[in-house]
C-alpha cells in the first residue's frame, strides 16, 4: 500500500517524502488503514516506498496482490491528476464499503469519479461488487486497464476475449465503444477506438499512443479520428477467413448451426460476405456477426418479397438465442444488434426503414 496512518489518524504517503523523511518515519508505528493492524515502512534504491503487513494475514489490501507495476502506475496518474488541479484521494474508503478505489477523484462540478487501475485479471463476481459499491456512493468508475494486458496482433488487430470485453466503455453517449491502457514503464495511455468485434477474441481496432506528460485528464473520451477503410477490410478479412475455417475444434453449438443449415440445403461458404456487416452492439451476442446474420437472412430476410416488410421485433425475437448473458459493465444498452445491423442495410440500400419498428425490403438478394 502506498499511505498508512499514524497513530494520530494522519494519512502518509510515503512517495510524497525525501529519504531523510521516511528514515525518521521508521521510528514511528504505522496502522493499516483497512484493518488497523501494524504495516512496516518498505523503502529502498530500486523499490516505491511503500507500506507492508508485519504479519500475513486476512486483510483487503493483501489480497489484492499489488504489483510494482501497479503501484508505480498508480502513483503516476495521481501526481498527474493533481498536477492539473483535480482533487484526488490514493486508496480511500467508501464510506458504506470496504472498497477502495486505486484513486476517488473529484470534477470542478462536484462528481467523483473511482478510477481503478486493473493490472490483474479479476473474476465478474468481483468486478460486480466493485461497481455496485461505487454506483450506491452516486460514483462513477473509470477502469484502466494495464499496458501488460494489451495484446496487440497487427496494426489494426488485437486479441480481446470476453473476458477483457468486459472493460468496453463508453463515457459518452455520443461515442463509440473504447478500451483504456497504461503502461506505467513507458508512461503512455493507449486509447484503443473505432472497435468491431469479431465475436471470437480477434478483434478490430485502431490503437492511439500518447505519452502521459502531453495529456490532460479529459483527452482520453476524445473521438480520435477514424480510418474507415482500413479497418473495414481487415474486419472483412477476419469474417472470410472464419466461414471457410475447418469446424474441427468449433463449439457444439456452432456445429448444431452448420448442420442446420446443411440440412436446409446450404453450405456456410453459400452465404456472401456482403451479407456480414459490423455492427457496435456486437458485444451482446453470444456467437459471432456471421452466425447470428445469417440466422436473420435464412429465417426472415431473404424469403422476404421485394417491398415486403418485416418487424424489428420480430428481428429481435429470432435472435434471442444467440444473445450474451454477461455484457461489459460501463456500456449503456440501448441499441438492439438487429436494430444496428438493420439500419447498416438500410445505408447499403437494400431496406428501407419506414418507422422506428418496421423495416422494407427494396431489393433481393440472391444467396447464390
Amino acid at each position: 500500500m502506498l499511505q498508512a496512518q499514524l497513530e494520530d489518524g494522519r494519512l502518509i504517503l510515503l512517495a510524497a517524502h525525501r529519504k531523510e523523511q521516511i528514515h525518521d518515519f521508521k521510528k514511528q508505528r504505522f496502522l493499516c488503514p483497512a484493518c488497523r493492524k501494524s504495516v512496516i515502512i518498505r523503502a529502498g534504491k530500486k523499490l516505491i516506498p511503500h507500506f507492508a503487513h508485519e504479519q500475513i494475514h486476512d486483510c483487503e489490501l493483501n489480497r489484492t496482490g499489488e504489483s510494482l507495476y501497479h503501484m508505480r502506475g498508480k502513483l503516476q496518474l495521481f501526481r498527474w491528476l493533481t498536477k492539473q488541479g483535480y482533487t484526488v484521494k490514493l486508496e480511500q474508503c467508501l464510506k458504506d464499503s470496504a472498497r477502495r478505489p486505486d484513486l476517488l477523484l473529484r470534477t470542478a462540478g462536484g462528481k467523483e469519479l473511482a478510477i481503478e487501475y486493473q493490472c490483474a485479471a479479476i473474476s465478474d463476481e468481483e468486478l460486480l461488487r466493485r461497481n455496485e459499491a461505487y454506483e450506491r456512493n452516486g460514483i462513477v468508475p473509470i477502469w484502466i486497464l494495464g499496458g501488460n494486458r494489451l495484446k496487440r496482433t497487427s496494426t489494426y488487430m488485437l486479441d480481446l476475449p470476453k473476458r477483457e470485453q468486459r472493460f468496453l466503455t463508453q463515457y459518452k453517449q455520443n461515442m463509440q465503444l473504447q478500451m483504456l491502457y497504461y503502461c506505467s514503464d513507458s508512461k503512455t495511455f493507449c486509447n484503443v477506438q473505432h472497435i468491431l468485434l469479431t465475436g471470437k477474441k480477434q478483434t478490430v481496432g485502431q490503437f492511439f499512443f500518447r505519452p502521459l506528460p502531453n495529456l490532460l485528464f479529459p483527452h482520453l473520451f476524445q473521438v480520435l479520428p477514424q480510418n474507415v477503410e482500413e479497418t473495414h477490410k481487415v474486419w472483412q478479412s477476419i469474417q472470410a477467413r472464419a466461414v471457410a475455417r475447418p469446424l474441427t475444434y468449433a463449439p457444439a453449438s456452432i456445429k448444431r448451426w452448420v448442420m442446420r443449415l446443411y440440412d436446409a440445403g446450404f453450405l456456410l461458404h453459400d452465404f456472401p460476405l456482403s451479407i456480414l456487416q459490423p455492427v457496435e452492439a456486437q458485444y451482446q451476442m453470444s456467437v459471432p456477426p456471421y452466425i447470428w446474420q445469417t440466422d436473420l437472412w435464412l429465417e426472415q430476410l431473404n424469403v422476404l418479397p421485394v417491398m415486403g416488410s418485416v418487424s424489428l421485433n420480430r428481428l429481435k425475437y429470432v435472435c434471442r438465442k444467440w444473445e450474451a448473458a454477461t455484457r461489459p459493465f460501463a456500456v449503456p444498452i440501448s441499441t438492439h444488434p438487429a436494430e444496428s445491423y438493420m439500419q447498416r442495410l438500410c445505408q447499403l440500400g437494400w431496406f428501407g426503414q419506414i418507422n422506428a419498428d418496421t423495416f422494407v425490403k427494396k431489393k433481393a438478394l440472391s444467396l447464390f
